[in-house]
């Protein structure tokens, strides 16, 4: 749905600005091949890629390695036929990528035509080609994230000690990167000491952001964003009730490579909350 900020995607959960068109594709290939929505359809006419676009469609909708037996798409081959048709739409100022978002509730995707001349700095957080590899996985979810991005985890158990123990090799190369030791190592002692409740000693989202707000400018100065993010999930025990599952984290955003990019499920909020690129 279009408003003021942009067009909202994966019901409701990402927000794309204005200078993006989006195609969802949650019809398969009958209605990939059938639809196009209006904001796109302008675009591809302001642009002169009507029949770029109606070429690429084509080879998507034809070759069948597009689709799994299950009626899934698969990324990497969808992908390499977008490959095929970069330049073009690149010689117009159009960029194409094929984004999905996982989450419990399933996992959606969709295409983002960007018009740099309108945009021309953004860069589209779910991009399945600009993935880093680095997952955060759940009871029911594998989260993923875009090149420069690196997340630590907040184990439940014994996450303090975890903490000072190890650095995860993403997160070891990026603060050699950006000479951020420094900083990193005062921000895991205030972890340890300030995000935590006074007794048990457990994580605490109200504290663990508190300390992400202090030590945030020192982070920033050096062109890197920090974010404490979480989600929770229900267990079921089927008869005998259940339990919920806390996953914590913290994100480093290199600004550089990624100038808009908002946590998925970030610590502001409980539940899942809109994101706006």
């Amino acid at each position: 749905m279009s408003n003021a900020e942009g067009t909202e995607v994966a019901g409701g959960k990402h927000v794309v600005p204005t200078g993006v068109a989006v195609e969802e594709l949650d019809g398969g290939k009958k209605k990939l091949s059938k639809e196009c929505p209006p904001d796109l359809k302008l675009l591809l006419q302001k642009k002169a890629l009507v029949l770029t676009y109606d070429k690429m469609v084509d080879a998507i909708v034809s070759e069948s390695n597009t689709r799994s037996v299950f009626g899934k798409w698969k990324d990497k081959e969808f992908v390499s036929i977008i490959d095929l048709f970069r330049d073009e739409f690149a010689e117009q100022g159009v960029k194409v990528a094929l984004c999905k978002r996982t989450s419990s509730g399933g996992t959606v995707r969709w295409l983002e035509f960007i018009d740099v001349e309108v945009v021309g700095n953004y860069v589209p957080q779910y991009d399945v080609a600009n993935l880093s590899g680095q997952v955060i996985k759940t009871c029911y979810t594998t989260l993923e994230f875009p090149k420069g991005v690196v997340v630590e985890e907040l184990k439940e158990w014994g996450g303090r000690k975890k903490l000072q123990e190890k650095i995860p090799p993403h997160v070891q190369k990026f603060l050699e990167d950006k000479d951020l030791f420094d900083e990193y190592d005062a921000l895991v002692q205030a972890c340890v000491d300030e995000g935590v409740g006074a007794k048990m000693k457990n994580w605490k989202l109200d504290k663990l952001q508190e300390v992400k707000e202090a030590h945030a400018p020192k982070f920033e100065a050096k062109g890197v964003s920090i974010f404490v993010s979480h989600k929770e999930e229900y267990i079921s025990h089927g008869q005998y009730g259940g339990h919920v599952e806390h996953f914590r984290w913290i994100e480093f955003v290199d600004r550089e490579e990624q100038p808009n990019y908002f946590p998925q499920r970030t610590a502001d909020a409980k539940e899942e909350s809109c994101t706006v690129s």
